[in-house]
């Protein structure tokens, strides 16, 4: 059950993402709510499962995008992987902290973006995306991640009632 529900949500955040939150992009600029989903899960799954969830939204995210293939599966594995780590380190309660973590999520998910079409597909990046998207990006993410993150653990909570499960940790 739990995995279904996971499912689900992963559908109406790429559902969303793709077609509702193209009406209220600032300056070209959308949230990426696959990558507070996997900051939420590497924060909230117990043992490794956060870092499989990161896998698997990296990979989904994309099959679907038509873009270059792996960059966000690299991405946001490591994210998870960076905060599946360092969640029984941090304090993760409130809204500042959030906010820090998504802004810095999406820092090292556009960082990673750029090194990998630099380096690798010997791409050109126009300045502007370093300078003026990328800090837009991370803003923008750190603005509606809390939103995300109070709607998804108002689910866990509800799930954890309904169905009580061992892959999520107990906060």
């Amino acid at each position: 059950m739990f995995f279904l529900i996971q499912f689900l949500i992963l559908v109406v955040l790429f559902s969303a993402q793709t077609t509702f939150l193209e009406n209220f992009s600032i300056a070209g600029v959308t949230p990426d709510l696959a990558l507070i989903f996997v900051v939420y899960c590497g924060i909230h799954f117990k043992g490794s499962r956060g870092i499989a969830m990161g896998f698997t939204v990296g990979l989904v995210q994309d099959c679907l995008s038509g873009g270059l293939l792996g960059v966000n599966t690299l991405s946001k594995s490591l994210i998870s992987f960076f905060f599946s780590t360092l969640k029984d380190k941090i304090m993760v309660e409130g809204l500042l902290p959030i906010f820090l973590f998504i802004i810095t999520a999406s820092l090292l998910d556009g960082i990673i973006f750029y090194l990998v079409l630099v380096t690798l597909f010997k791409g050109e990046v126009p300045g502007s995306f370093l300078f003026s998207s990328l800090p837009m990006y991370a803003i923008y993410n750190g603005c509606v991640g809390p939103i995300l993150f109070y709607i998804l653990d108002s689910n866990r909570k509800w799930v954890s009632r309904k169905f009580p499960n061992p892959y999520l940790r107990q906060s």
